[in-house]
């Protein structure tokens, strides 16, 4: 549970970051262009929360605490009570960034909070 929670928090902060700065400026960008800006960060915001709860998942898993077919259905109920189809775990940016991100979680599968900065890095630039 404490995982779901440095998750959405992390995912929470980018995203409230980019809204920040998006409304900070006047935007001279017609409507459609700003709906189209607002869905691109959006997809990104739940690519991050896959790709991070997909790492804690597989931490779970490689740490004992859960067998592979447990953790899979969890994750998947997991997203399915965000509304986000776990069809996400399939794009090659999720897959591609998970593995990183796991490698920055604690033996607990807790985020190292000494690498917060690098996880929002890793999904600001890669996702």
């Amino acid at each position: 549970m404490r995982l779901r929670r440095v998750i959405a928090c992390l995912v929470f902060s980018l995203a409230l970051t980019s809204c920040r700065s998006m409304a900070a400026e006047p935007s001279p960008l017609p409507p459609e262009v700003q709906r189209r800006v607002a869905t691109v960060l959006l997809a990104r915001s739940i690519r991050a929360y896959s790709a991070m709860a997909h790492a804690g998942s597989n931490c779970l898993v490689k740490s004992g605490r859960l067998q592979q077919v447990q953790a899979d259905r969890a994750l998947a109920i997991s997203l399915e009570e965000l509304g986000i189809s776990p069809a996400v775990l399939l794009n090659p940016l999720v897959q591609q960034v998970s593995p990183r991100l796991q490698a920055l979680l604690l033996e607990d599968c807790s985020l190292d909070p000494e690498r917060e900065q690098e996880a929002l890095s890793m999904i600001r630039d890669d996702l």
